[in-house]
């Protein structure tokens, strides 16, 4: 890794511990040994690390989600992926929930994701910029790429008639308060799995249409 790296991985750990306000040029500097000086020759300011940390992030999610058969949003937009209307539309109760769990164990395993999401976590109570930054990256995006999905899936009979964005709600709130259960208390891990998977396929069953 280059001192550049080095920085955005120390950063991001102090960030996802004190959150941005919590944390100082000197609490990332230091642990790298190096001065503060040293720091600006590569960033111009703390709000410059923090906005390479969430493009990283945005990249990184993306690469992930290119590998999924369903997309469950991809945290920054709502434009839908046609090419998921034609899978969900054949896809097993089985098939989806292990879909939503490869996501899920991604997001809590993968250490580079867990800091991102535990950063946006602190950091969204320190100002209303991060707050509205964080409702837009863990709601407003994923629910809207839902309710696009599911009004599609609607249309063309795959599952029974209803309200596509509370169907979203509905499918995605539940997914992460299990996953915030995960966060709290690790050693639930399991249940939480099997919490998910038993929640996708009782979804599944109850909005697949039978016409």
């Amino acid at each position: 890794m280059n001192t550049k790296e080095l920085i955005l991985e120390e950063a991001l750990k102090q960030f996802s511990k004190k959150g941005y306000d919590g944390t100082s040029m000197s609490d990332i500097a230091a642990p790298l040994g190096i001065s503060k000086a040293a720091l600006y020759k590569h960033f111009a300011s703390k709000q410059q690390i923090f906005d390479r940390i969430i493009v990283e992030s945005e990249e990184k999610y993306k690469d992930f989600f290119e590998k999924l058969s369903v997309h469950l949003g991809n945290g920054k937009n709502v434009e839908l992926n046609k090419k998921d209307v034609d899978v969900y539309t054949g896809i097993s109760a089985e098939g989806l929930s292990e879909n939503v769990l490869t996501f899920v164990r991604f997001s809590m395993t993968d250490e580079y994701s867990k800091q991102v999401r535990q950063m946006m976590t602190i950091s969204q109570f320190q100002s209303k910029e991060l707050g509205e930054m964080y409702t837009k990256r863990y709601v407003d995006a994923m629910l809207g790429y839902d309710e696009k999905l599911f009004e599609q899936l609607i249309q063309n009979g795959a599952i029974k008639k209803g309200d596509p964005k509370v169907l979203a709600a509905m499918f995605y709130a539940p997914v992460i308060m299990y996953m915030g259960i995960w966060d709290r208390e690790p050693n639930r891990a399991k249940e939480c799995e099997k919490a998910i998977k038993n929640h996708v396929e009782q979804f599944f069953q109850m909005t697949r249409s039978t016409g």
